[in-house]
């Protein structure tokens, strides 16, 4: 009679109410950090401040996210010490088991992913951007990549060689396929000095160092 009586003694209930509140905390900022990530990469772009911004407050909340799935780890882990003391089938411990393993791999490479991001865009975000002329453009070429509901986009490689000897491999996906053709596009310079005139065209690209966003690009 006494171990049942002090088992649902009024000492536990606070203990069991910092355990809720905790994980409501946790839910909350595990689906708020992953509707961050979402919204950052659906308004990232392609170019400029915005994708800077955008992408430092998605890896930021990719560390969060990471973060929470963590902390869920250990009550994960009690829930499994649980079901292997009870009789009978293991099966319910081997699934949670790989659950477990599962989350602490999604948890890790968002993490160490989001936290080495959110280091180089940060850092470029203190130093700003670097400005460089543009010598010569080489192996610009573009793939088409399908998307999902037969959506397609684009991914445009080039490699831009400075004026002072050093040289950078740039990334830029698109909606359209002729987007980088078109003369109101900021990437229009690009196209000139790498495929229409690059003989006779000089640009000039200011971009992010550590991350290699593009800030803008001008003809010289």
């Amino acid at each position: 009679m006494h171990s049942r009586h002090s088992r649902f003694s009024p000492e536990s209930r606070p203990a069991n109410a910092r355990q809720q509140l905790g994980m409501t905390i946790c839910a909350c900022a595990l689906i708020g950090s992953a509707v961050v990530m979402l919204g950052a990469f659906l308004l990232a772009g392609n170019f400029g401040v915005r994708q800077l911004i955008c992408s430092l407050i998605g890896s930021g909340a990719a560390v969060v996210f990471g973060i929470c799935l963590l902390s869920l780890l250990p009550m994960l882990v009690r829930t499994m010490r649980a079901q292997l003391d009870q009789p009978g089938d293991a099966g319910p411990a081997i699934k949670t088991f790989f659950c477990i393993a599962m989350i602490a791999l999604v948890a890790t490479a968002c993490t160490v992913m989001g936290g080495g991001a959110f280091s180089e865009l940060s850092s470029d975000a203190r130093q700003g951007p670097q400005t460089k002329a543009v010598t010569s453009c080489e192996k610009y070429f573009t793939v088409t990549e399908h998307g999902r509901r037969g959506s397609k986009y684009y991914r445009n490689y080039f490699t831009l060689h400075f004026d002072d000897g050093t040289s950078r491999r740039f990334e830029v996906t698109t909606d359209t396929e002729g987007e980088f053709a078109q003369p109101t596009s900021p990437y229009y310079a690009v196209y000139q000095a790498c495929v229409a005139r690059p003989a006779t065209t000089s640009i000039v690209v200011d971009y992010y160092p550590r991350s290699g966003i593009m800030k803008a690009i001008r003809e010289a």
